[in-house]
């Protein structure tokens, strides 16, 4: 199963918004999510990587970014 949602995922990244829209409109009137599911709870949460660290120290230091200082 879990390669299925992979391939899925694949097609989502790689097709045009419009089309990807589309399908969020198939899925969301043909399939029931649990009302009661909070969605966040079902996103993997990561340690910040090293790429994730610098843009976050970056955006601490830039005047032009105050809404994350």
């Amino acid at each position: 199963m879990v390669a299925v949602k992979e391939k899925i995922k694949t097609l989502v990244d790689v097709m045009p918004a419009n089309e990807a829209e589309r399908l969020f409109s198939y899925i969301s009137s043909n399939f029931q999510l649990n009302a009661s599911m909070d969605l966040w709870d079902l996103v993997a949460e990561e340690e910040p990587d090293e790429i994730d660290i610098e843009m976050m120290h970056a955006m601490e230091n830039d005047p032009d970014c105050n809404d994350f200082s």
